[in-house]
C-alpha cells in the first residue's frame, strides 16, 4: 500500500483507535475532573441520538429525474431528489438544520469517504467528491460543503499521523486525556466552532460512557454513593437533559447497570434469600409484573440446573472412583447416569463434556513447568 493510500486509510484508523479505548479495561481511579464537554456546550442528548441514526433516504419509487426546490430554512435549495450512486439520500431532511450541523454533516462526510474509497490518490478522491457535491447541490452550497470536507479530511489524516506512536490508555483518566488531545487537535486545525459541531456529539458520548462506567464499575463504593456520583455527572455534563440521559437506555440495560451499581451492597447481604429479595425489588423498578415473573422463572431454572449438575458430579465421582468396576463398565454407568440426570439434553451435555476434557488435556500438555 502506498503512503498516500495509508494516509487515506488512517482516517478510518482514528475511529478504530477510539474503539480500543474500551472503558471496561481501565482501573477504577477517578482523578480526571476537567470535562471536555460539560453542560455549557450546546450538545444535547437529542444531538447524540440523531448522530447515531442512519442517514435519511427517500421513499422507494421517488422520481430521480426531478429536483426539489426547498426554502432556505428547510435544506439545500434545488438539491437533487435522489441519486442512484448514494442509495437515494434525502438531502432535504438531512440538512434541514443547515449544511454544517452537529448530527448529520460528519456522517455525510464519512459517507462521501466510503462512496469514493477506491480513488487511486487523495487528489483523485477530492476531485470525485467535488464533482459529486456540485452535481447534488447548488453551487454556493456545494462550495461550502467541499471546502469543509477538505479541511475535515486533511485534519483527520494529520491527526492519524500525530497519534501513530501513541500507546493504548491504561486508565479511564488516560482515555479521557487522549479524547481531549484529539479534540484539541481538531479545534486547532478546524477552529473550535467547526470541530465541536462536527465531532462534539461523538466525543461527548464517549467521554460520558468512560466516566459513567468508571463510577459503576468501582466495587469499593456503595450503591448510594455511586448513585449520587452519577447524578452529579449527569448534571455536570448534560444540564437540563440529566434526567432524560438517566432513563435513555432500555429497561434491561438499566436493570443490569443497577445490579453493578449495588454489587457491593448485594454481596454484603446476610443470606441468599435477602439477596434474591433485593434483586426482585430492583426488577420491579424496571419491568412489568409479567416480565418479573418470567425472570424469576429463569432464575429458578438456572438454580435447578446447577443443583442437578452438582448432584450429577457427586454421583459421577463415586462411579469413577469405584474399584470394583472396569473402565468400560464405568463408562457405561456414567452414560446411564447422564441419560437419567439430563434426559433429552444428555447428548448435548456429552458434547460439552468432550470439549471440556479436550481443553483440560490441551492446557496440561502446554502447561509451563
Amino acid at each position: 500500500m502506498s503512503t498516500k493510500h495509508k494516509k487515506m486509510a488512517a482516517v478510518v484508523g482514528v475511529s478504530v483507535f477510539l474503539l480500543i479505548l474500551g472503558y471496561w479495561l481501565f482501573p477504577k481511579e477517578n482523578k480526571s475532573s476537567e470535562y471536555i464537554f460539560d453542560n455549557s456546550y450546546k450538545i444535547s442528548l437529542k444531538d447524540v441520538k440523531q448522530s447515531r441514526e442512519p442517514l435519511p433516504v427517500l421513499p422507494a419509487g421517488t422520481d430521480m429525474s426531478k429536483k426539489e426546490t426547498n426554502g432556505a430554512s428547510s435544506g439545500p435549495d434545488g438539491a437533487q431528489a435522489k441519486s442512484p450512486a448514494d442509495g437515494g439520500l434525502d438531502l432535504k431532511a438531512m440538512f434541514k438544520d443547515g449544511l454544517i450541523n452537529s448530527y448529520t454533516t460528519l456522517k455525510y462526510f464519512k459517507h462521501l469517504g466510503y462512496l469514493f474509497r477506491k480513488s487511486a490518490t487523495p487528489g483523485e478522491h477530492l476531485d470525485s467528491v467535488k464533482n459529486y457535491l456540485f452535481s447534488q447541490f447548488p453551487e454556493a452550497e456545494a462550495a461550502i460543503l467541499f471546502e469543509t470536507y477538505q479541511k475535515y479530511l486533511q485534519c483527520e489524516i494529520d491527526l492519524a499521523e500525530e497519534m501513530k506512536n501513541l500507546t493504548s490508555a491504561k486508565s479511564t483518566d488516560e482515555a479521557i486525556e487522549i479524547l481531549k488531545k484529539i479534540q484539541d487537535f481538531r479545534r486547532e486545525r478546524l477552529g473550535a466552532e467547526l470541530a465541536d459541531k462536527l465531532f462534539g456529539a461523538d466525543v461527548k458520548a464517549k467521554e460520558y460512557a468512560f466516566r459513567r462506567a468508571q463510577i459503576v464499575g468501582d466495587d469499593t463504593l456503595s450503591g448510594d454513593t455511586k448513585t449520587e456520583m452519577l447524578q452529579k455527572l449527569n448534571v455536570d455534563m448534560w444540564g437540563e437533559d440529566a434526567q432524560a440521559v438517566e432513563s435513555h437506555p432500555d429497561p434491561y440495560n438499566r436493570y443490569r447497570e443497577k445490579m453493578l451499581i449495588y454489587k457491593k451492597d448485594l454481596d454484603n447481604l446476610g443470606s441468599e434469600q435477602e439477596r434474591q429479595a433485593k434483586i426482585k425489588e430492583y426488577r420491579k423498578e424496571f419491568f412489568t409484573p409479567e416480565v418479573v415473573k418470567k425472570l424469576d422463572e429463569v432464575d429458578r431454572q438456572i438454580a435447578s440446573e446447577k443443583e442437578n449438575e452438582a448432584q450429577y458430579r457427586k454421583e459421577e465421582k463415586q462411579i469413577l472412583e469405584s474399584t470394583g468396576l472396569t473402565e468400560d463398565a464405568k463408562k457405561q454407568k456414567v452414560e446411564q447416569l447422564q441419560d437419567k440426570m439430563f434426559g433429552n439434553e444428555a447428548d448435548a451435555f456429552r458434547r460439552e463434556e468432550t470439549k471440556r476434557l479436550e481443553l483440560e488435556k490441551l492446557q496440561k500438555e502446554h502447561q509451563k513447568p
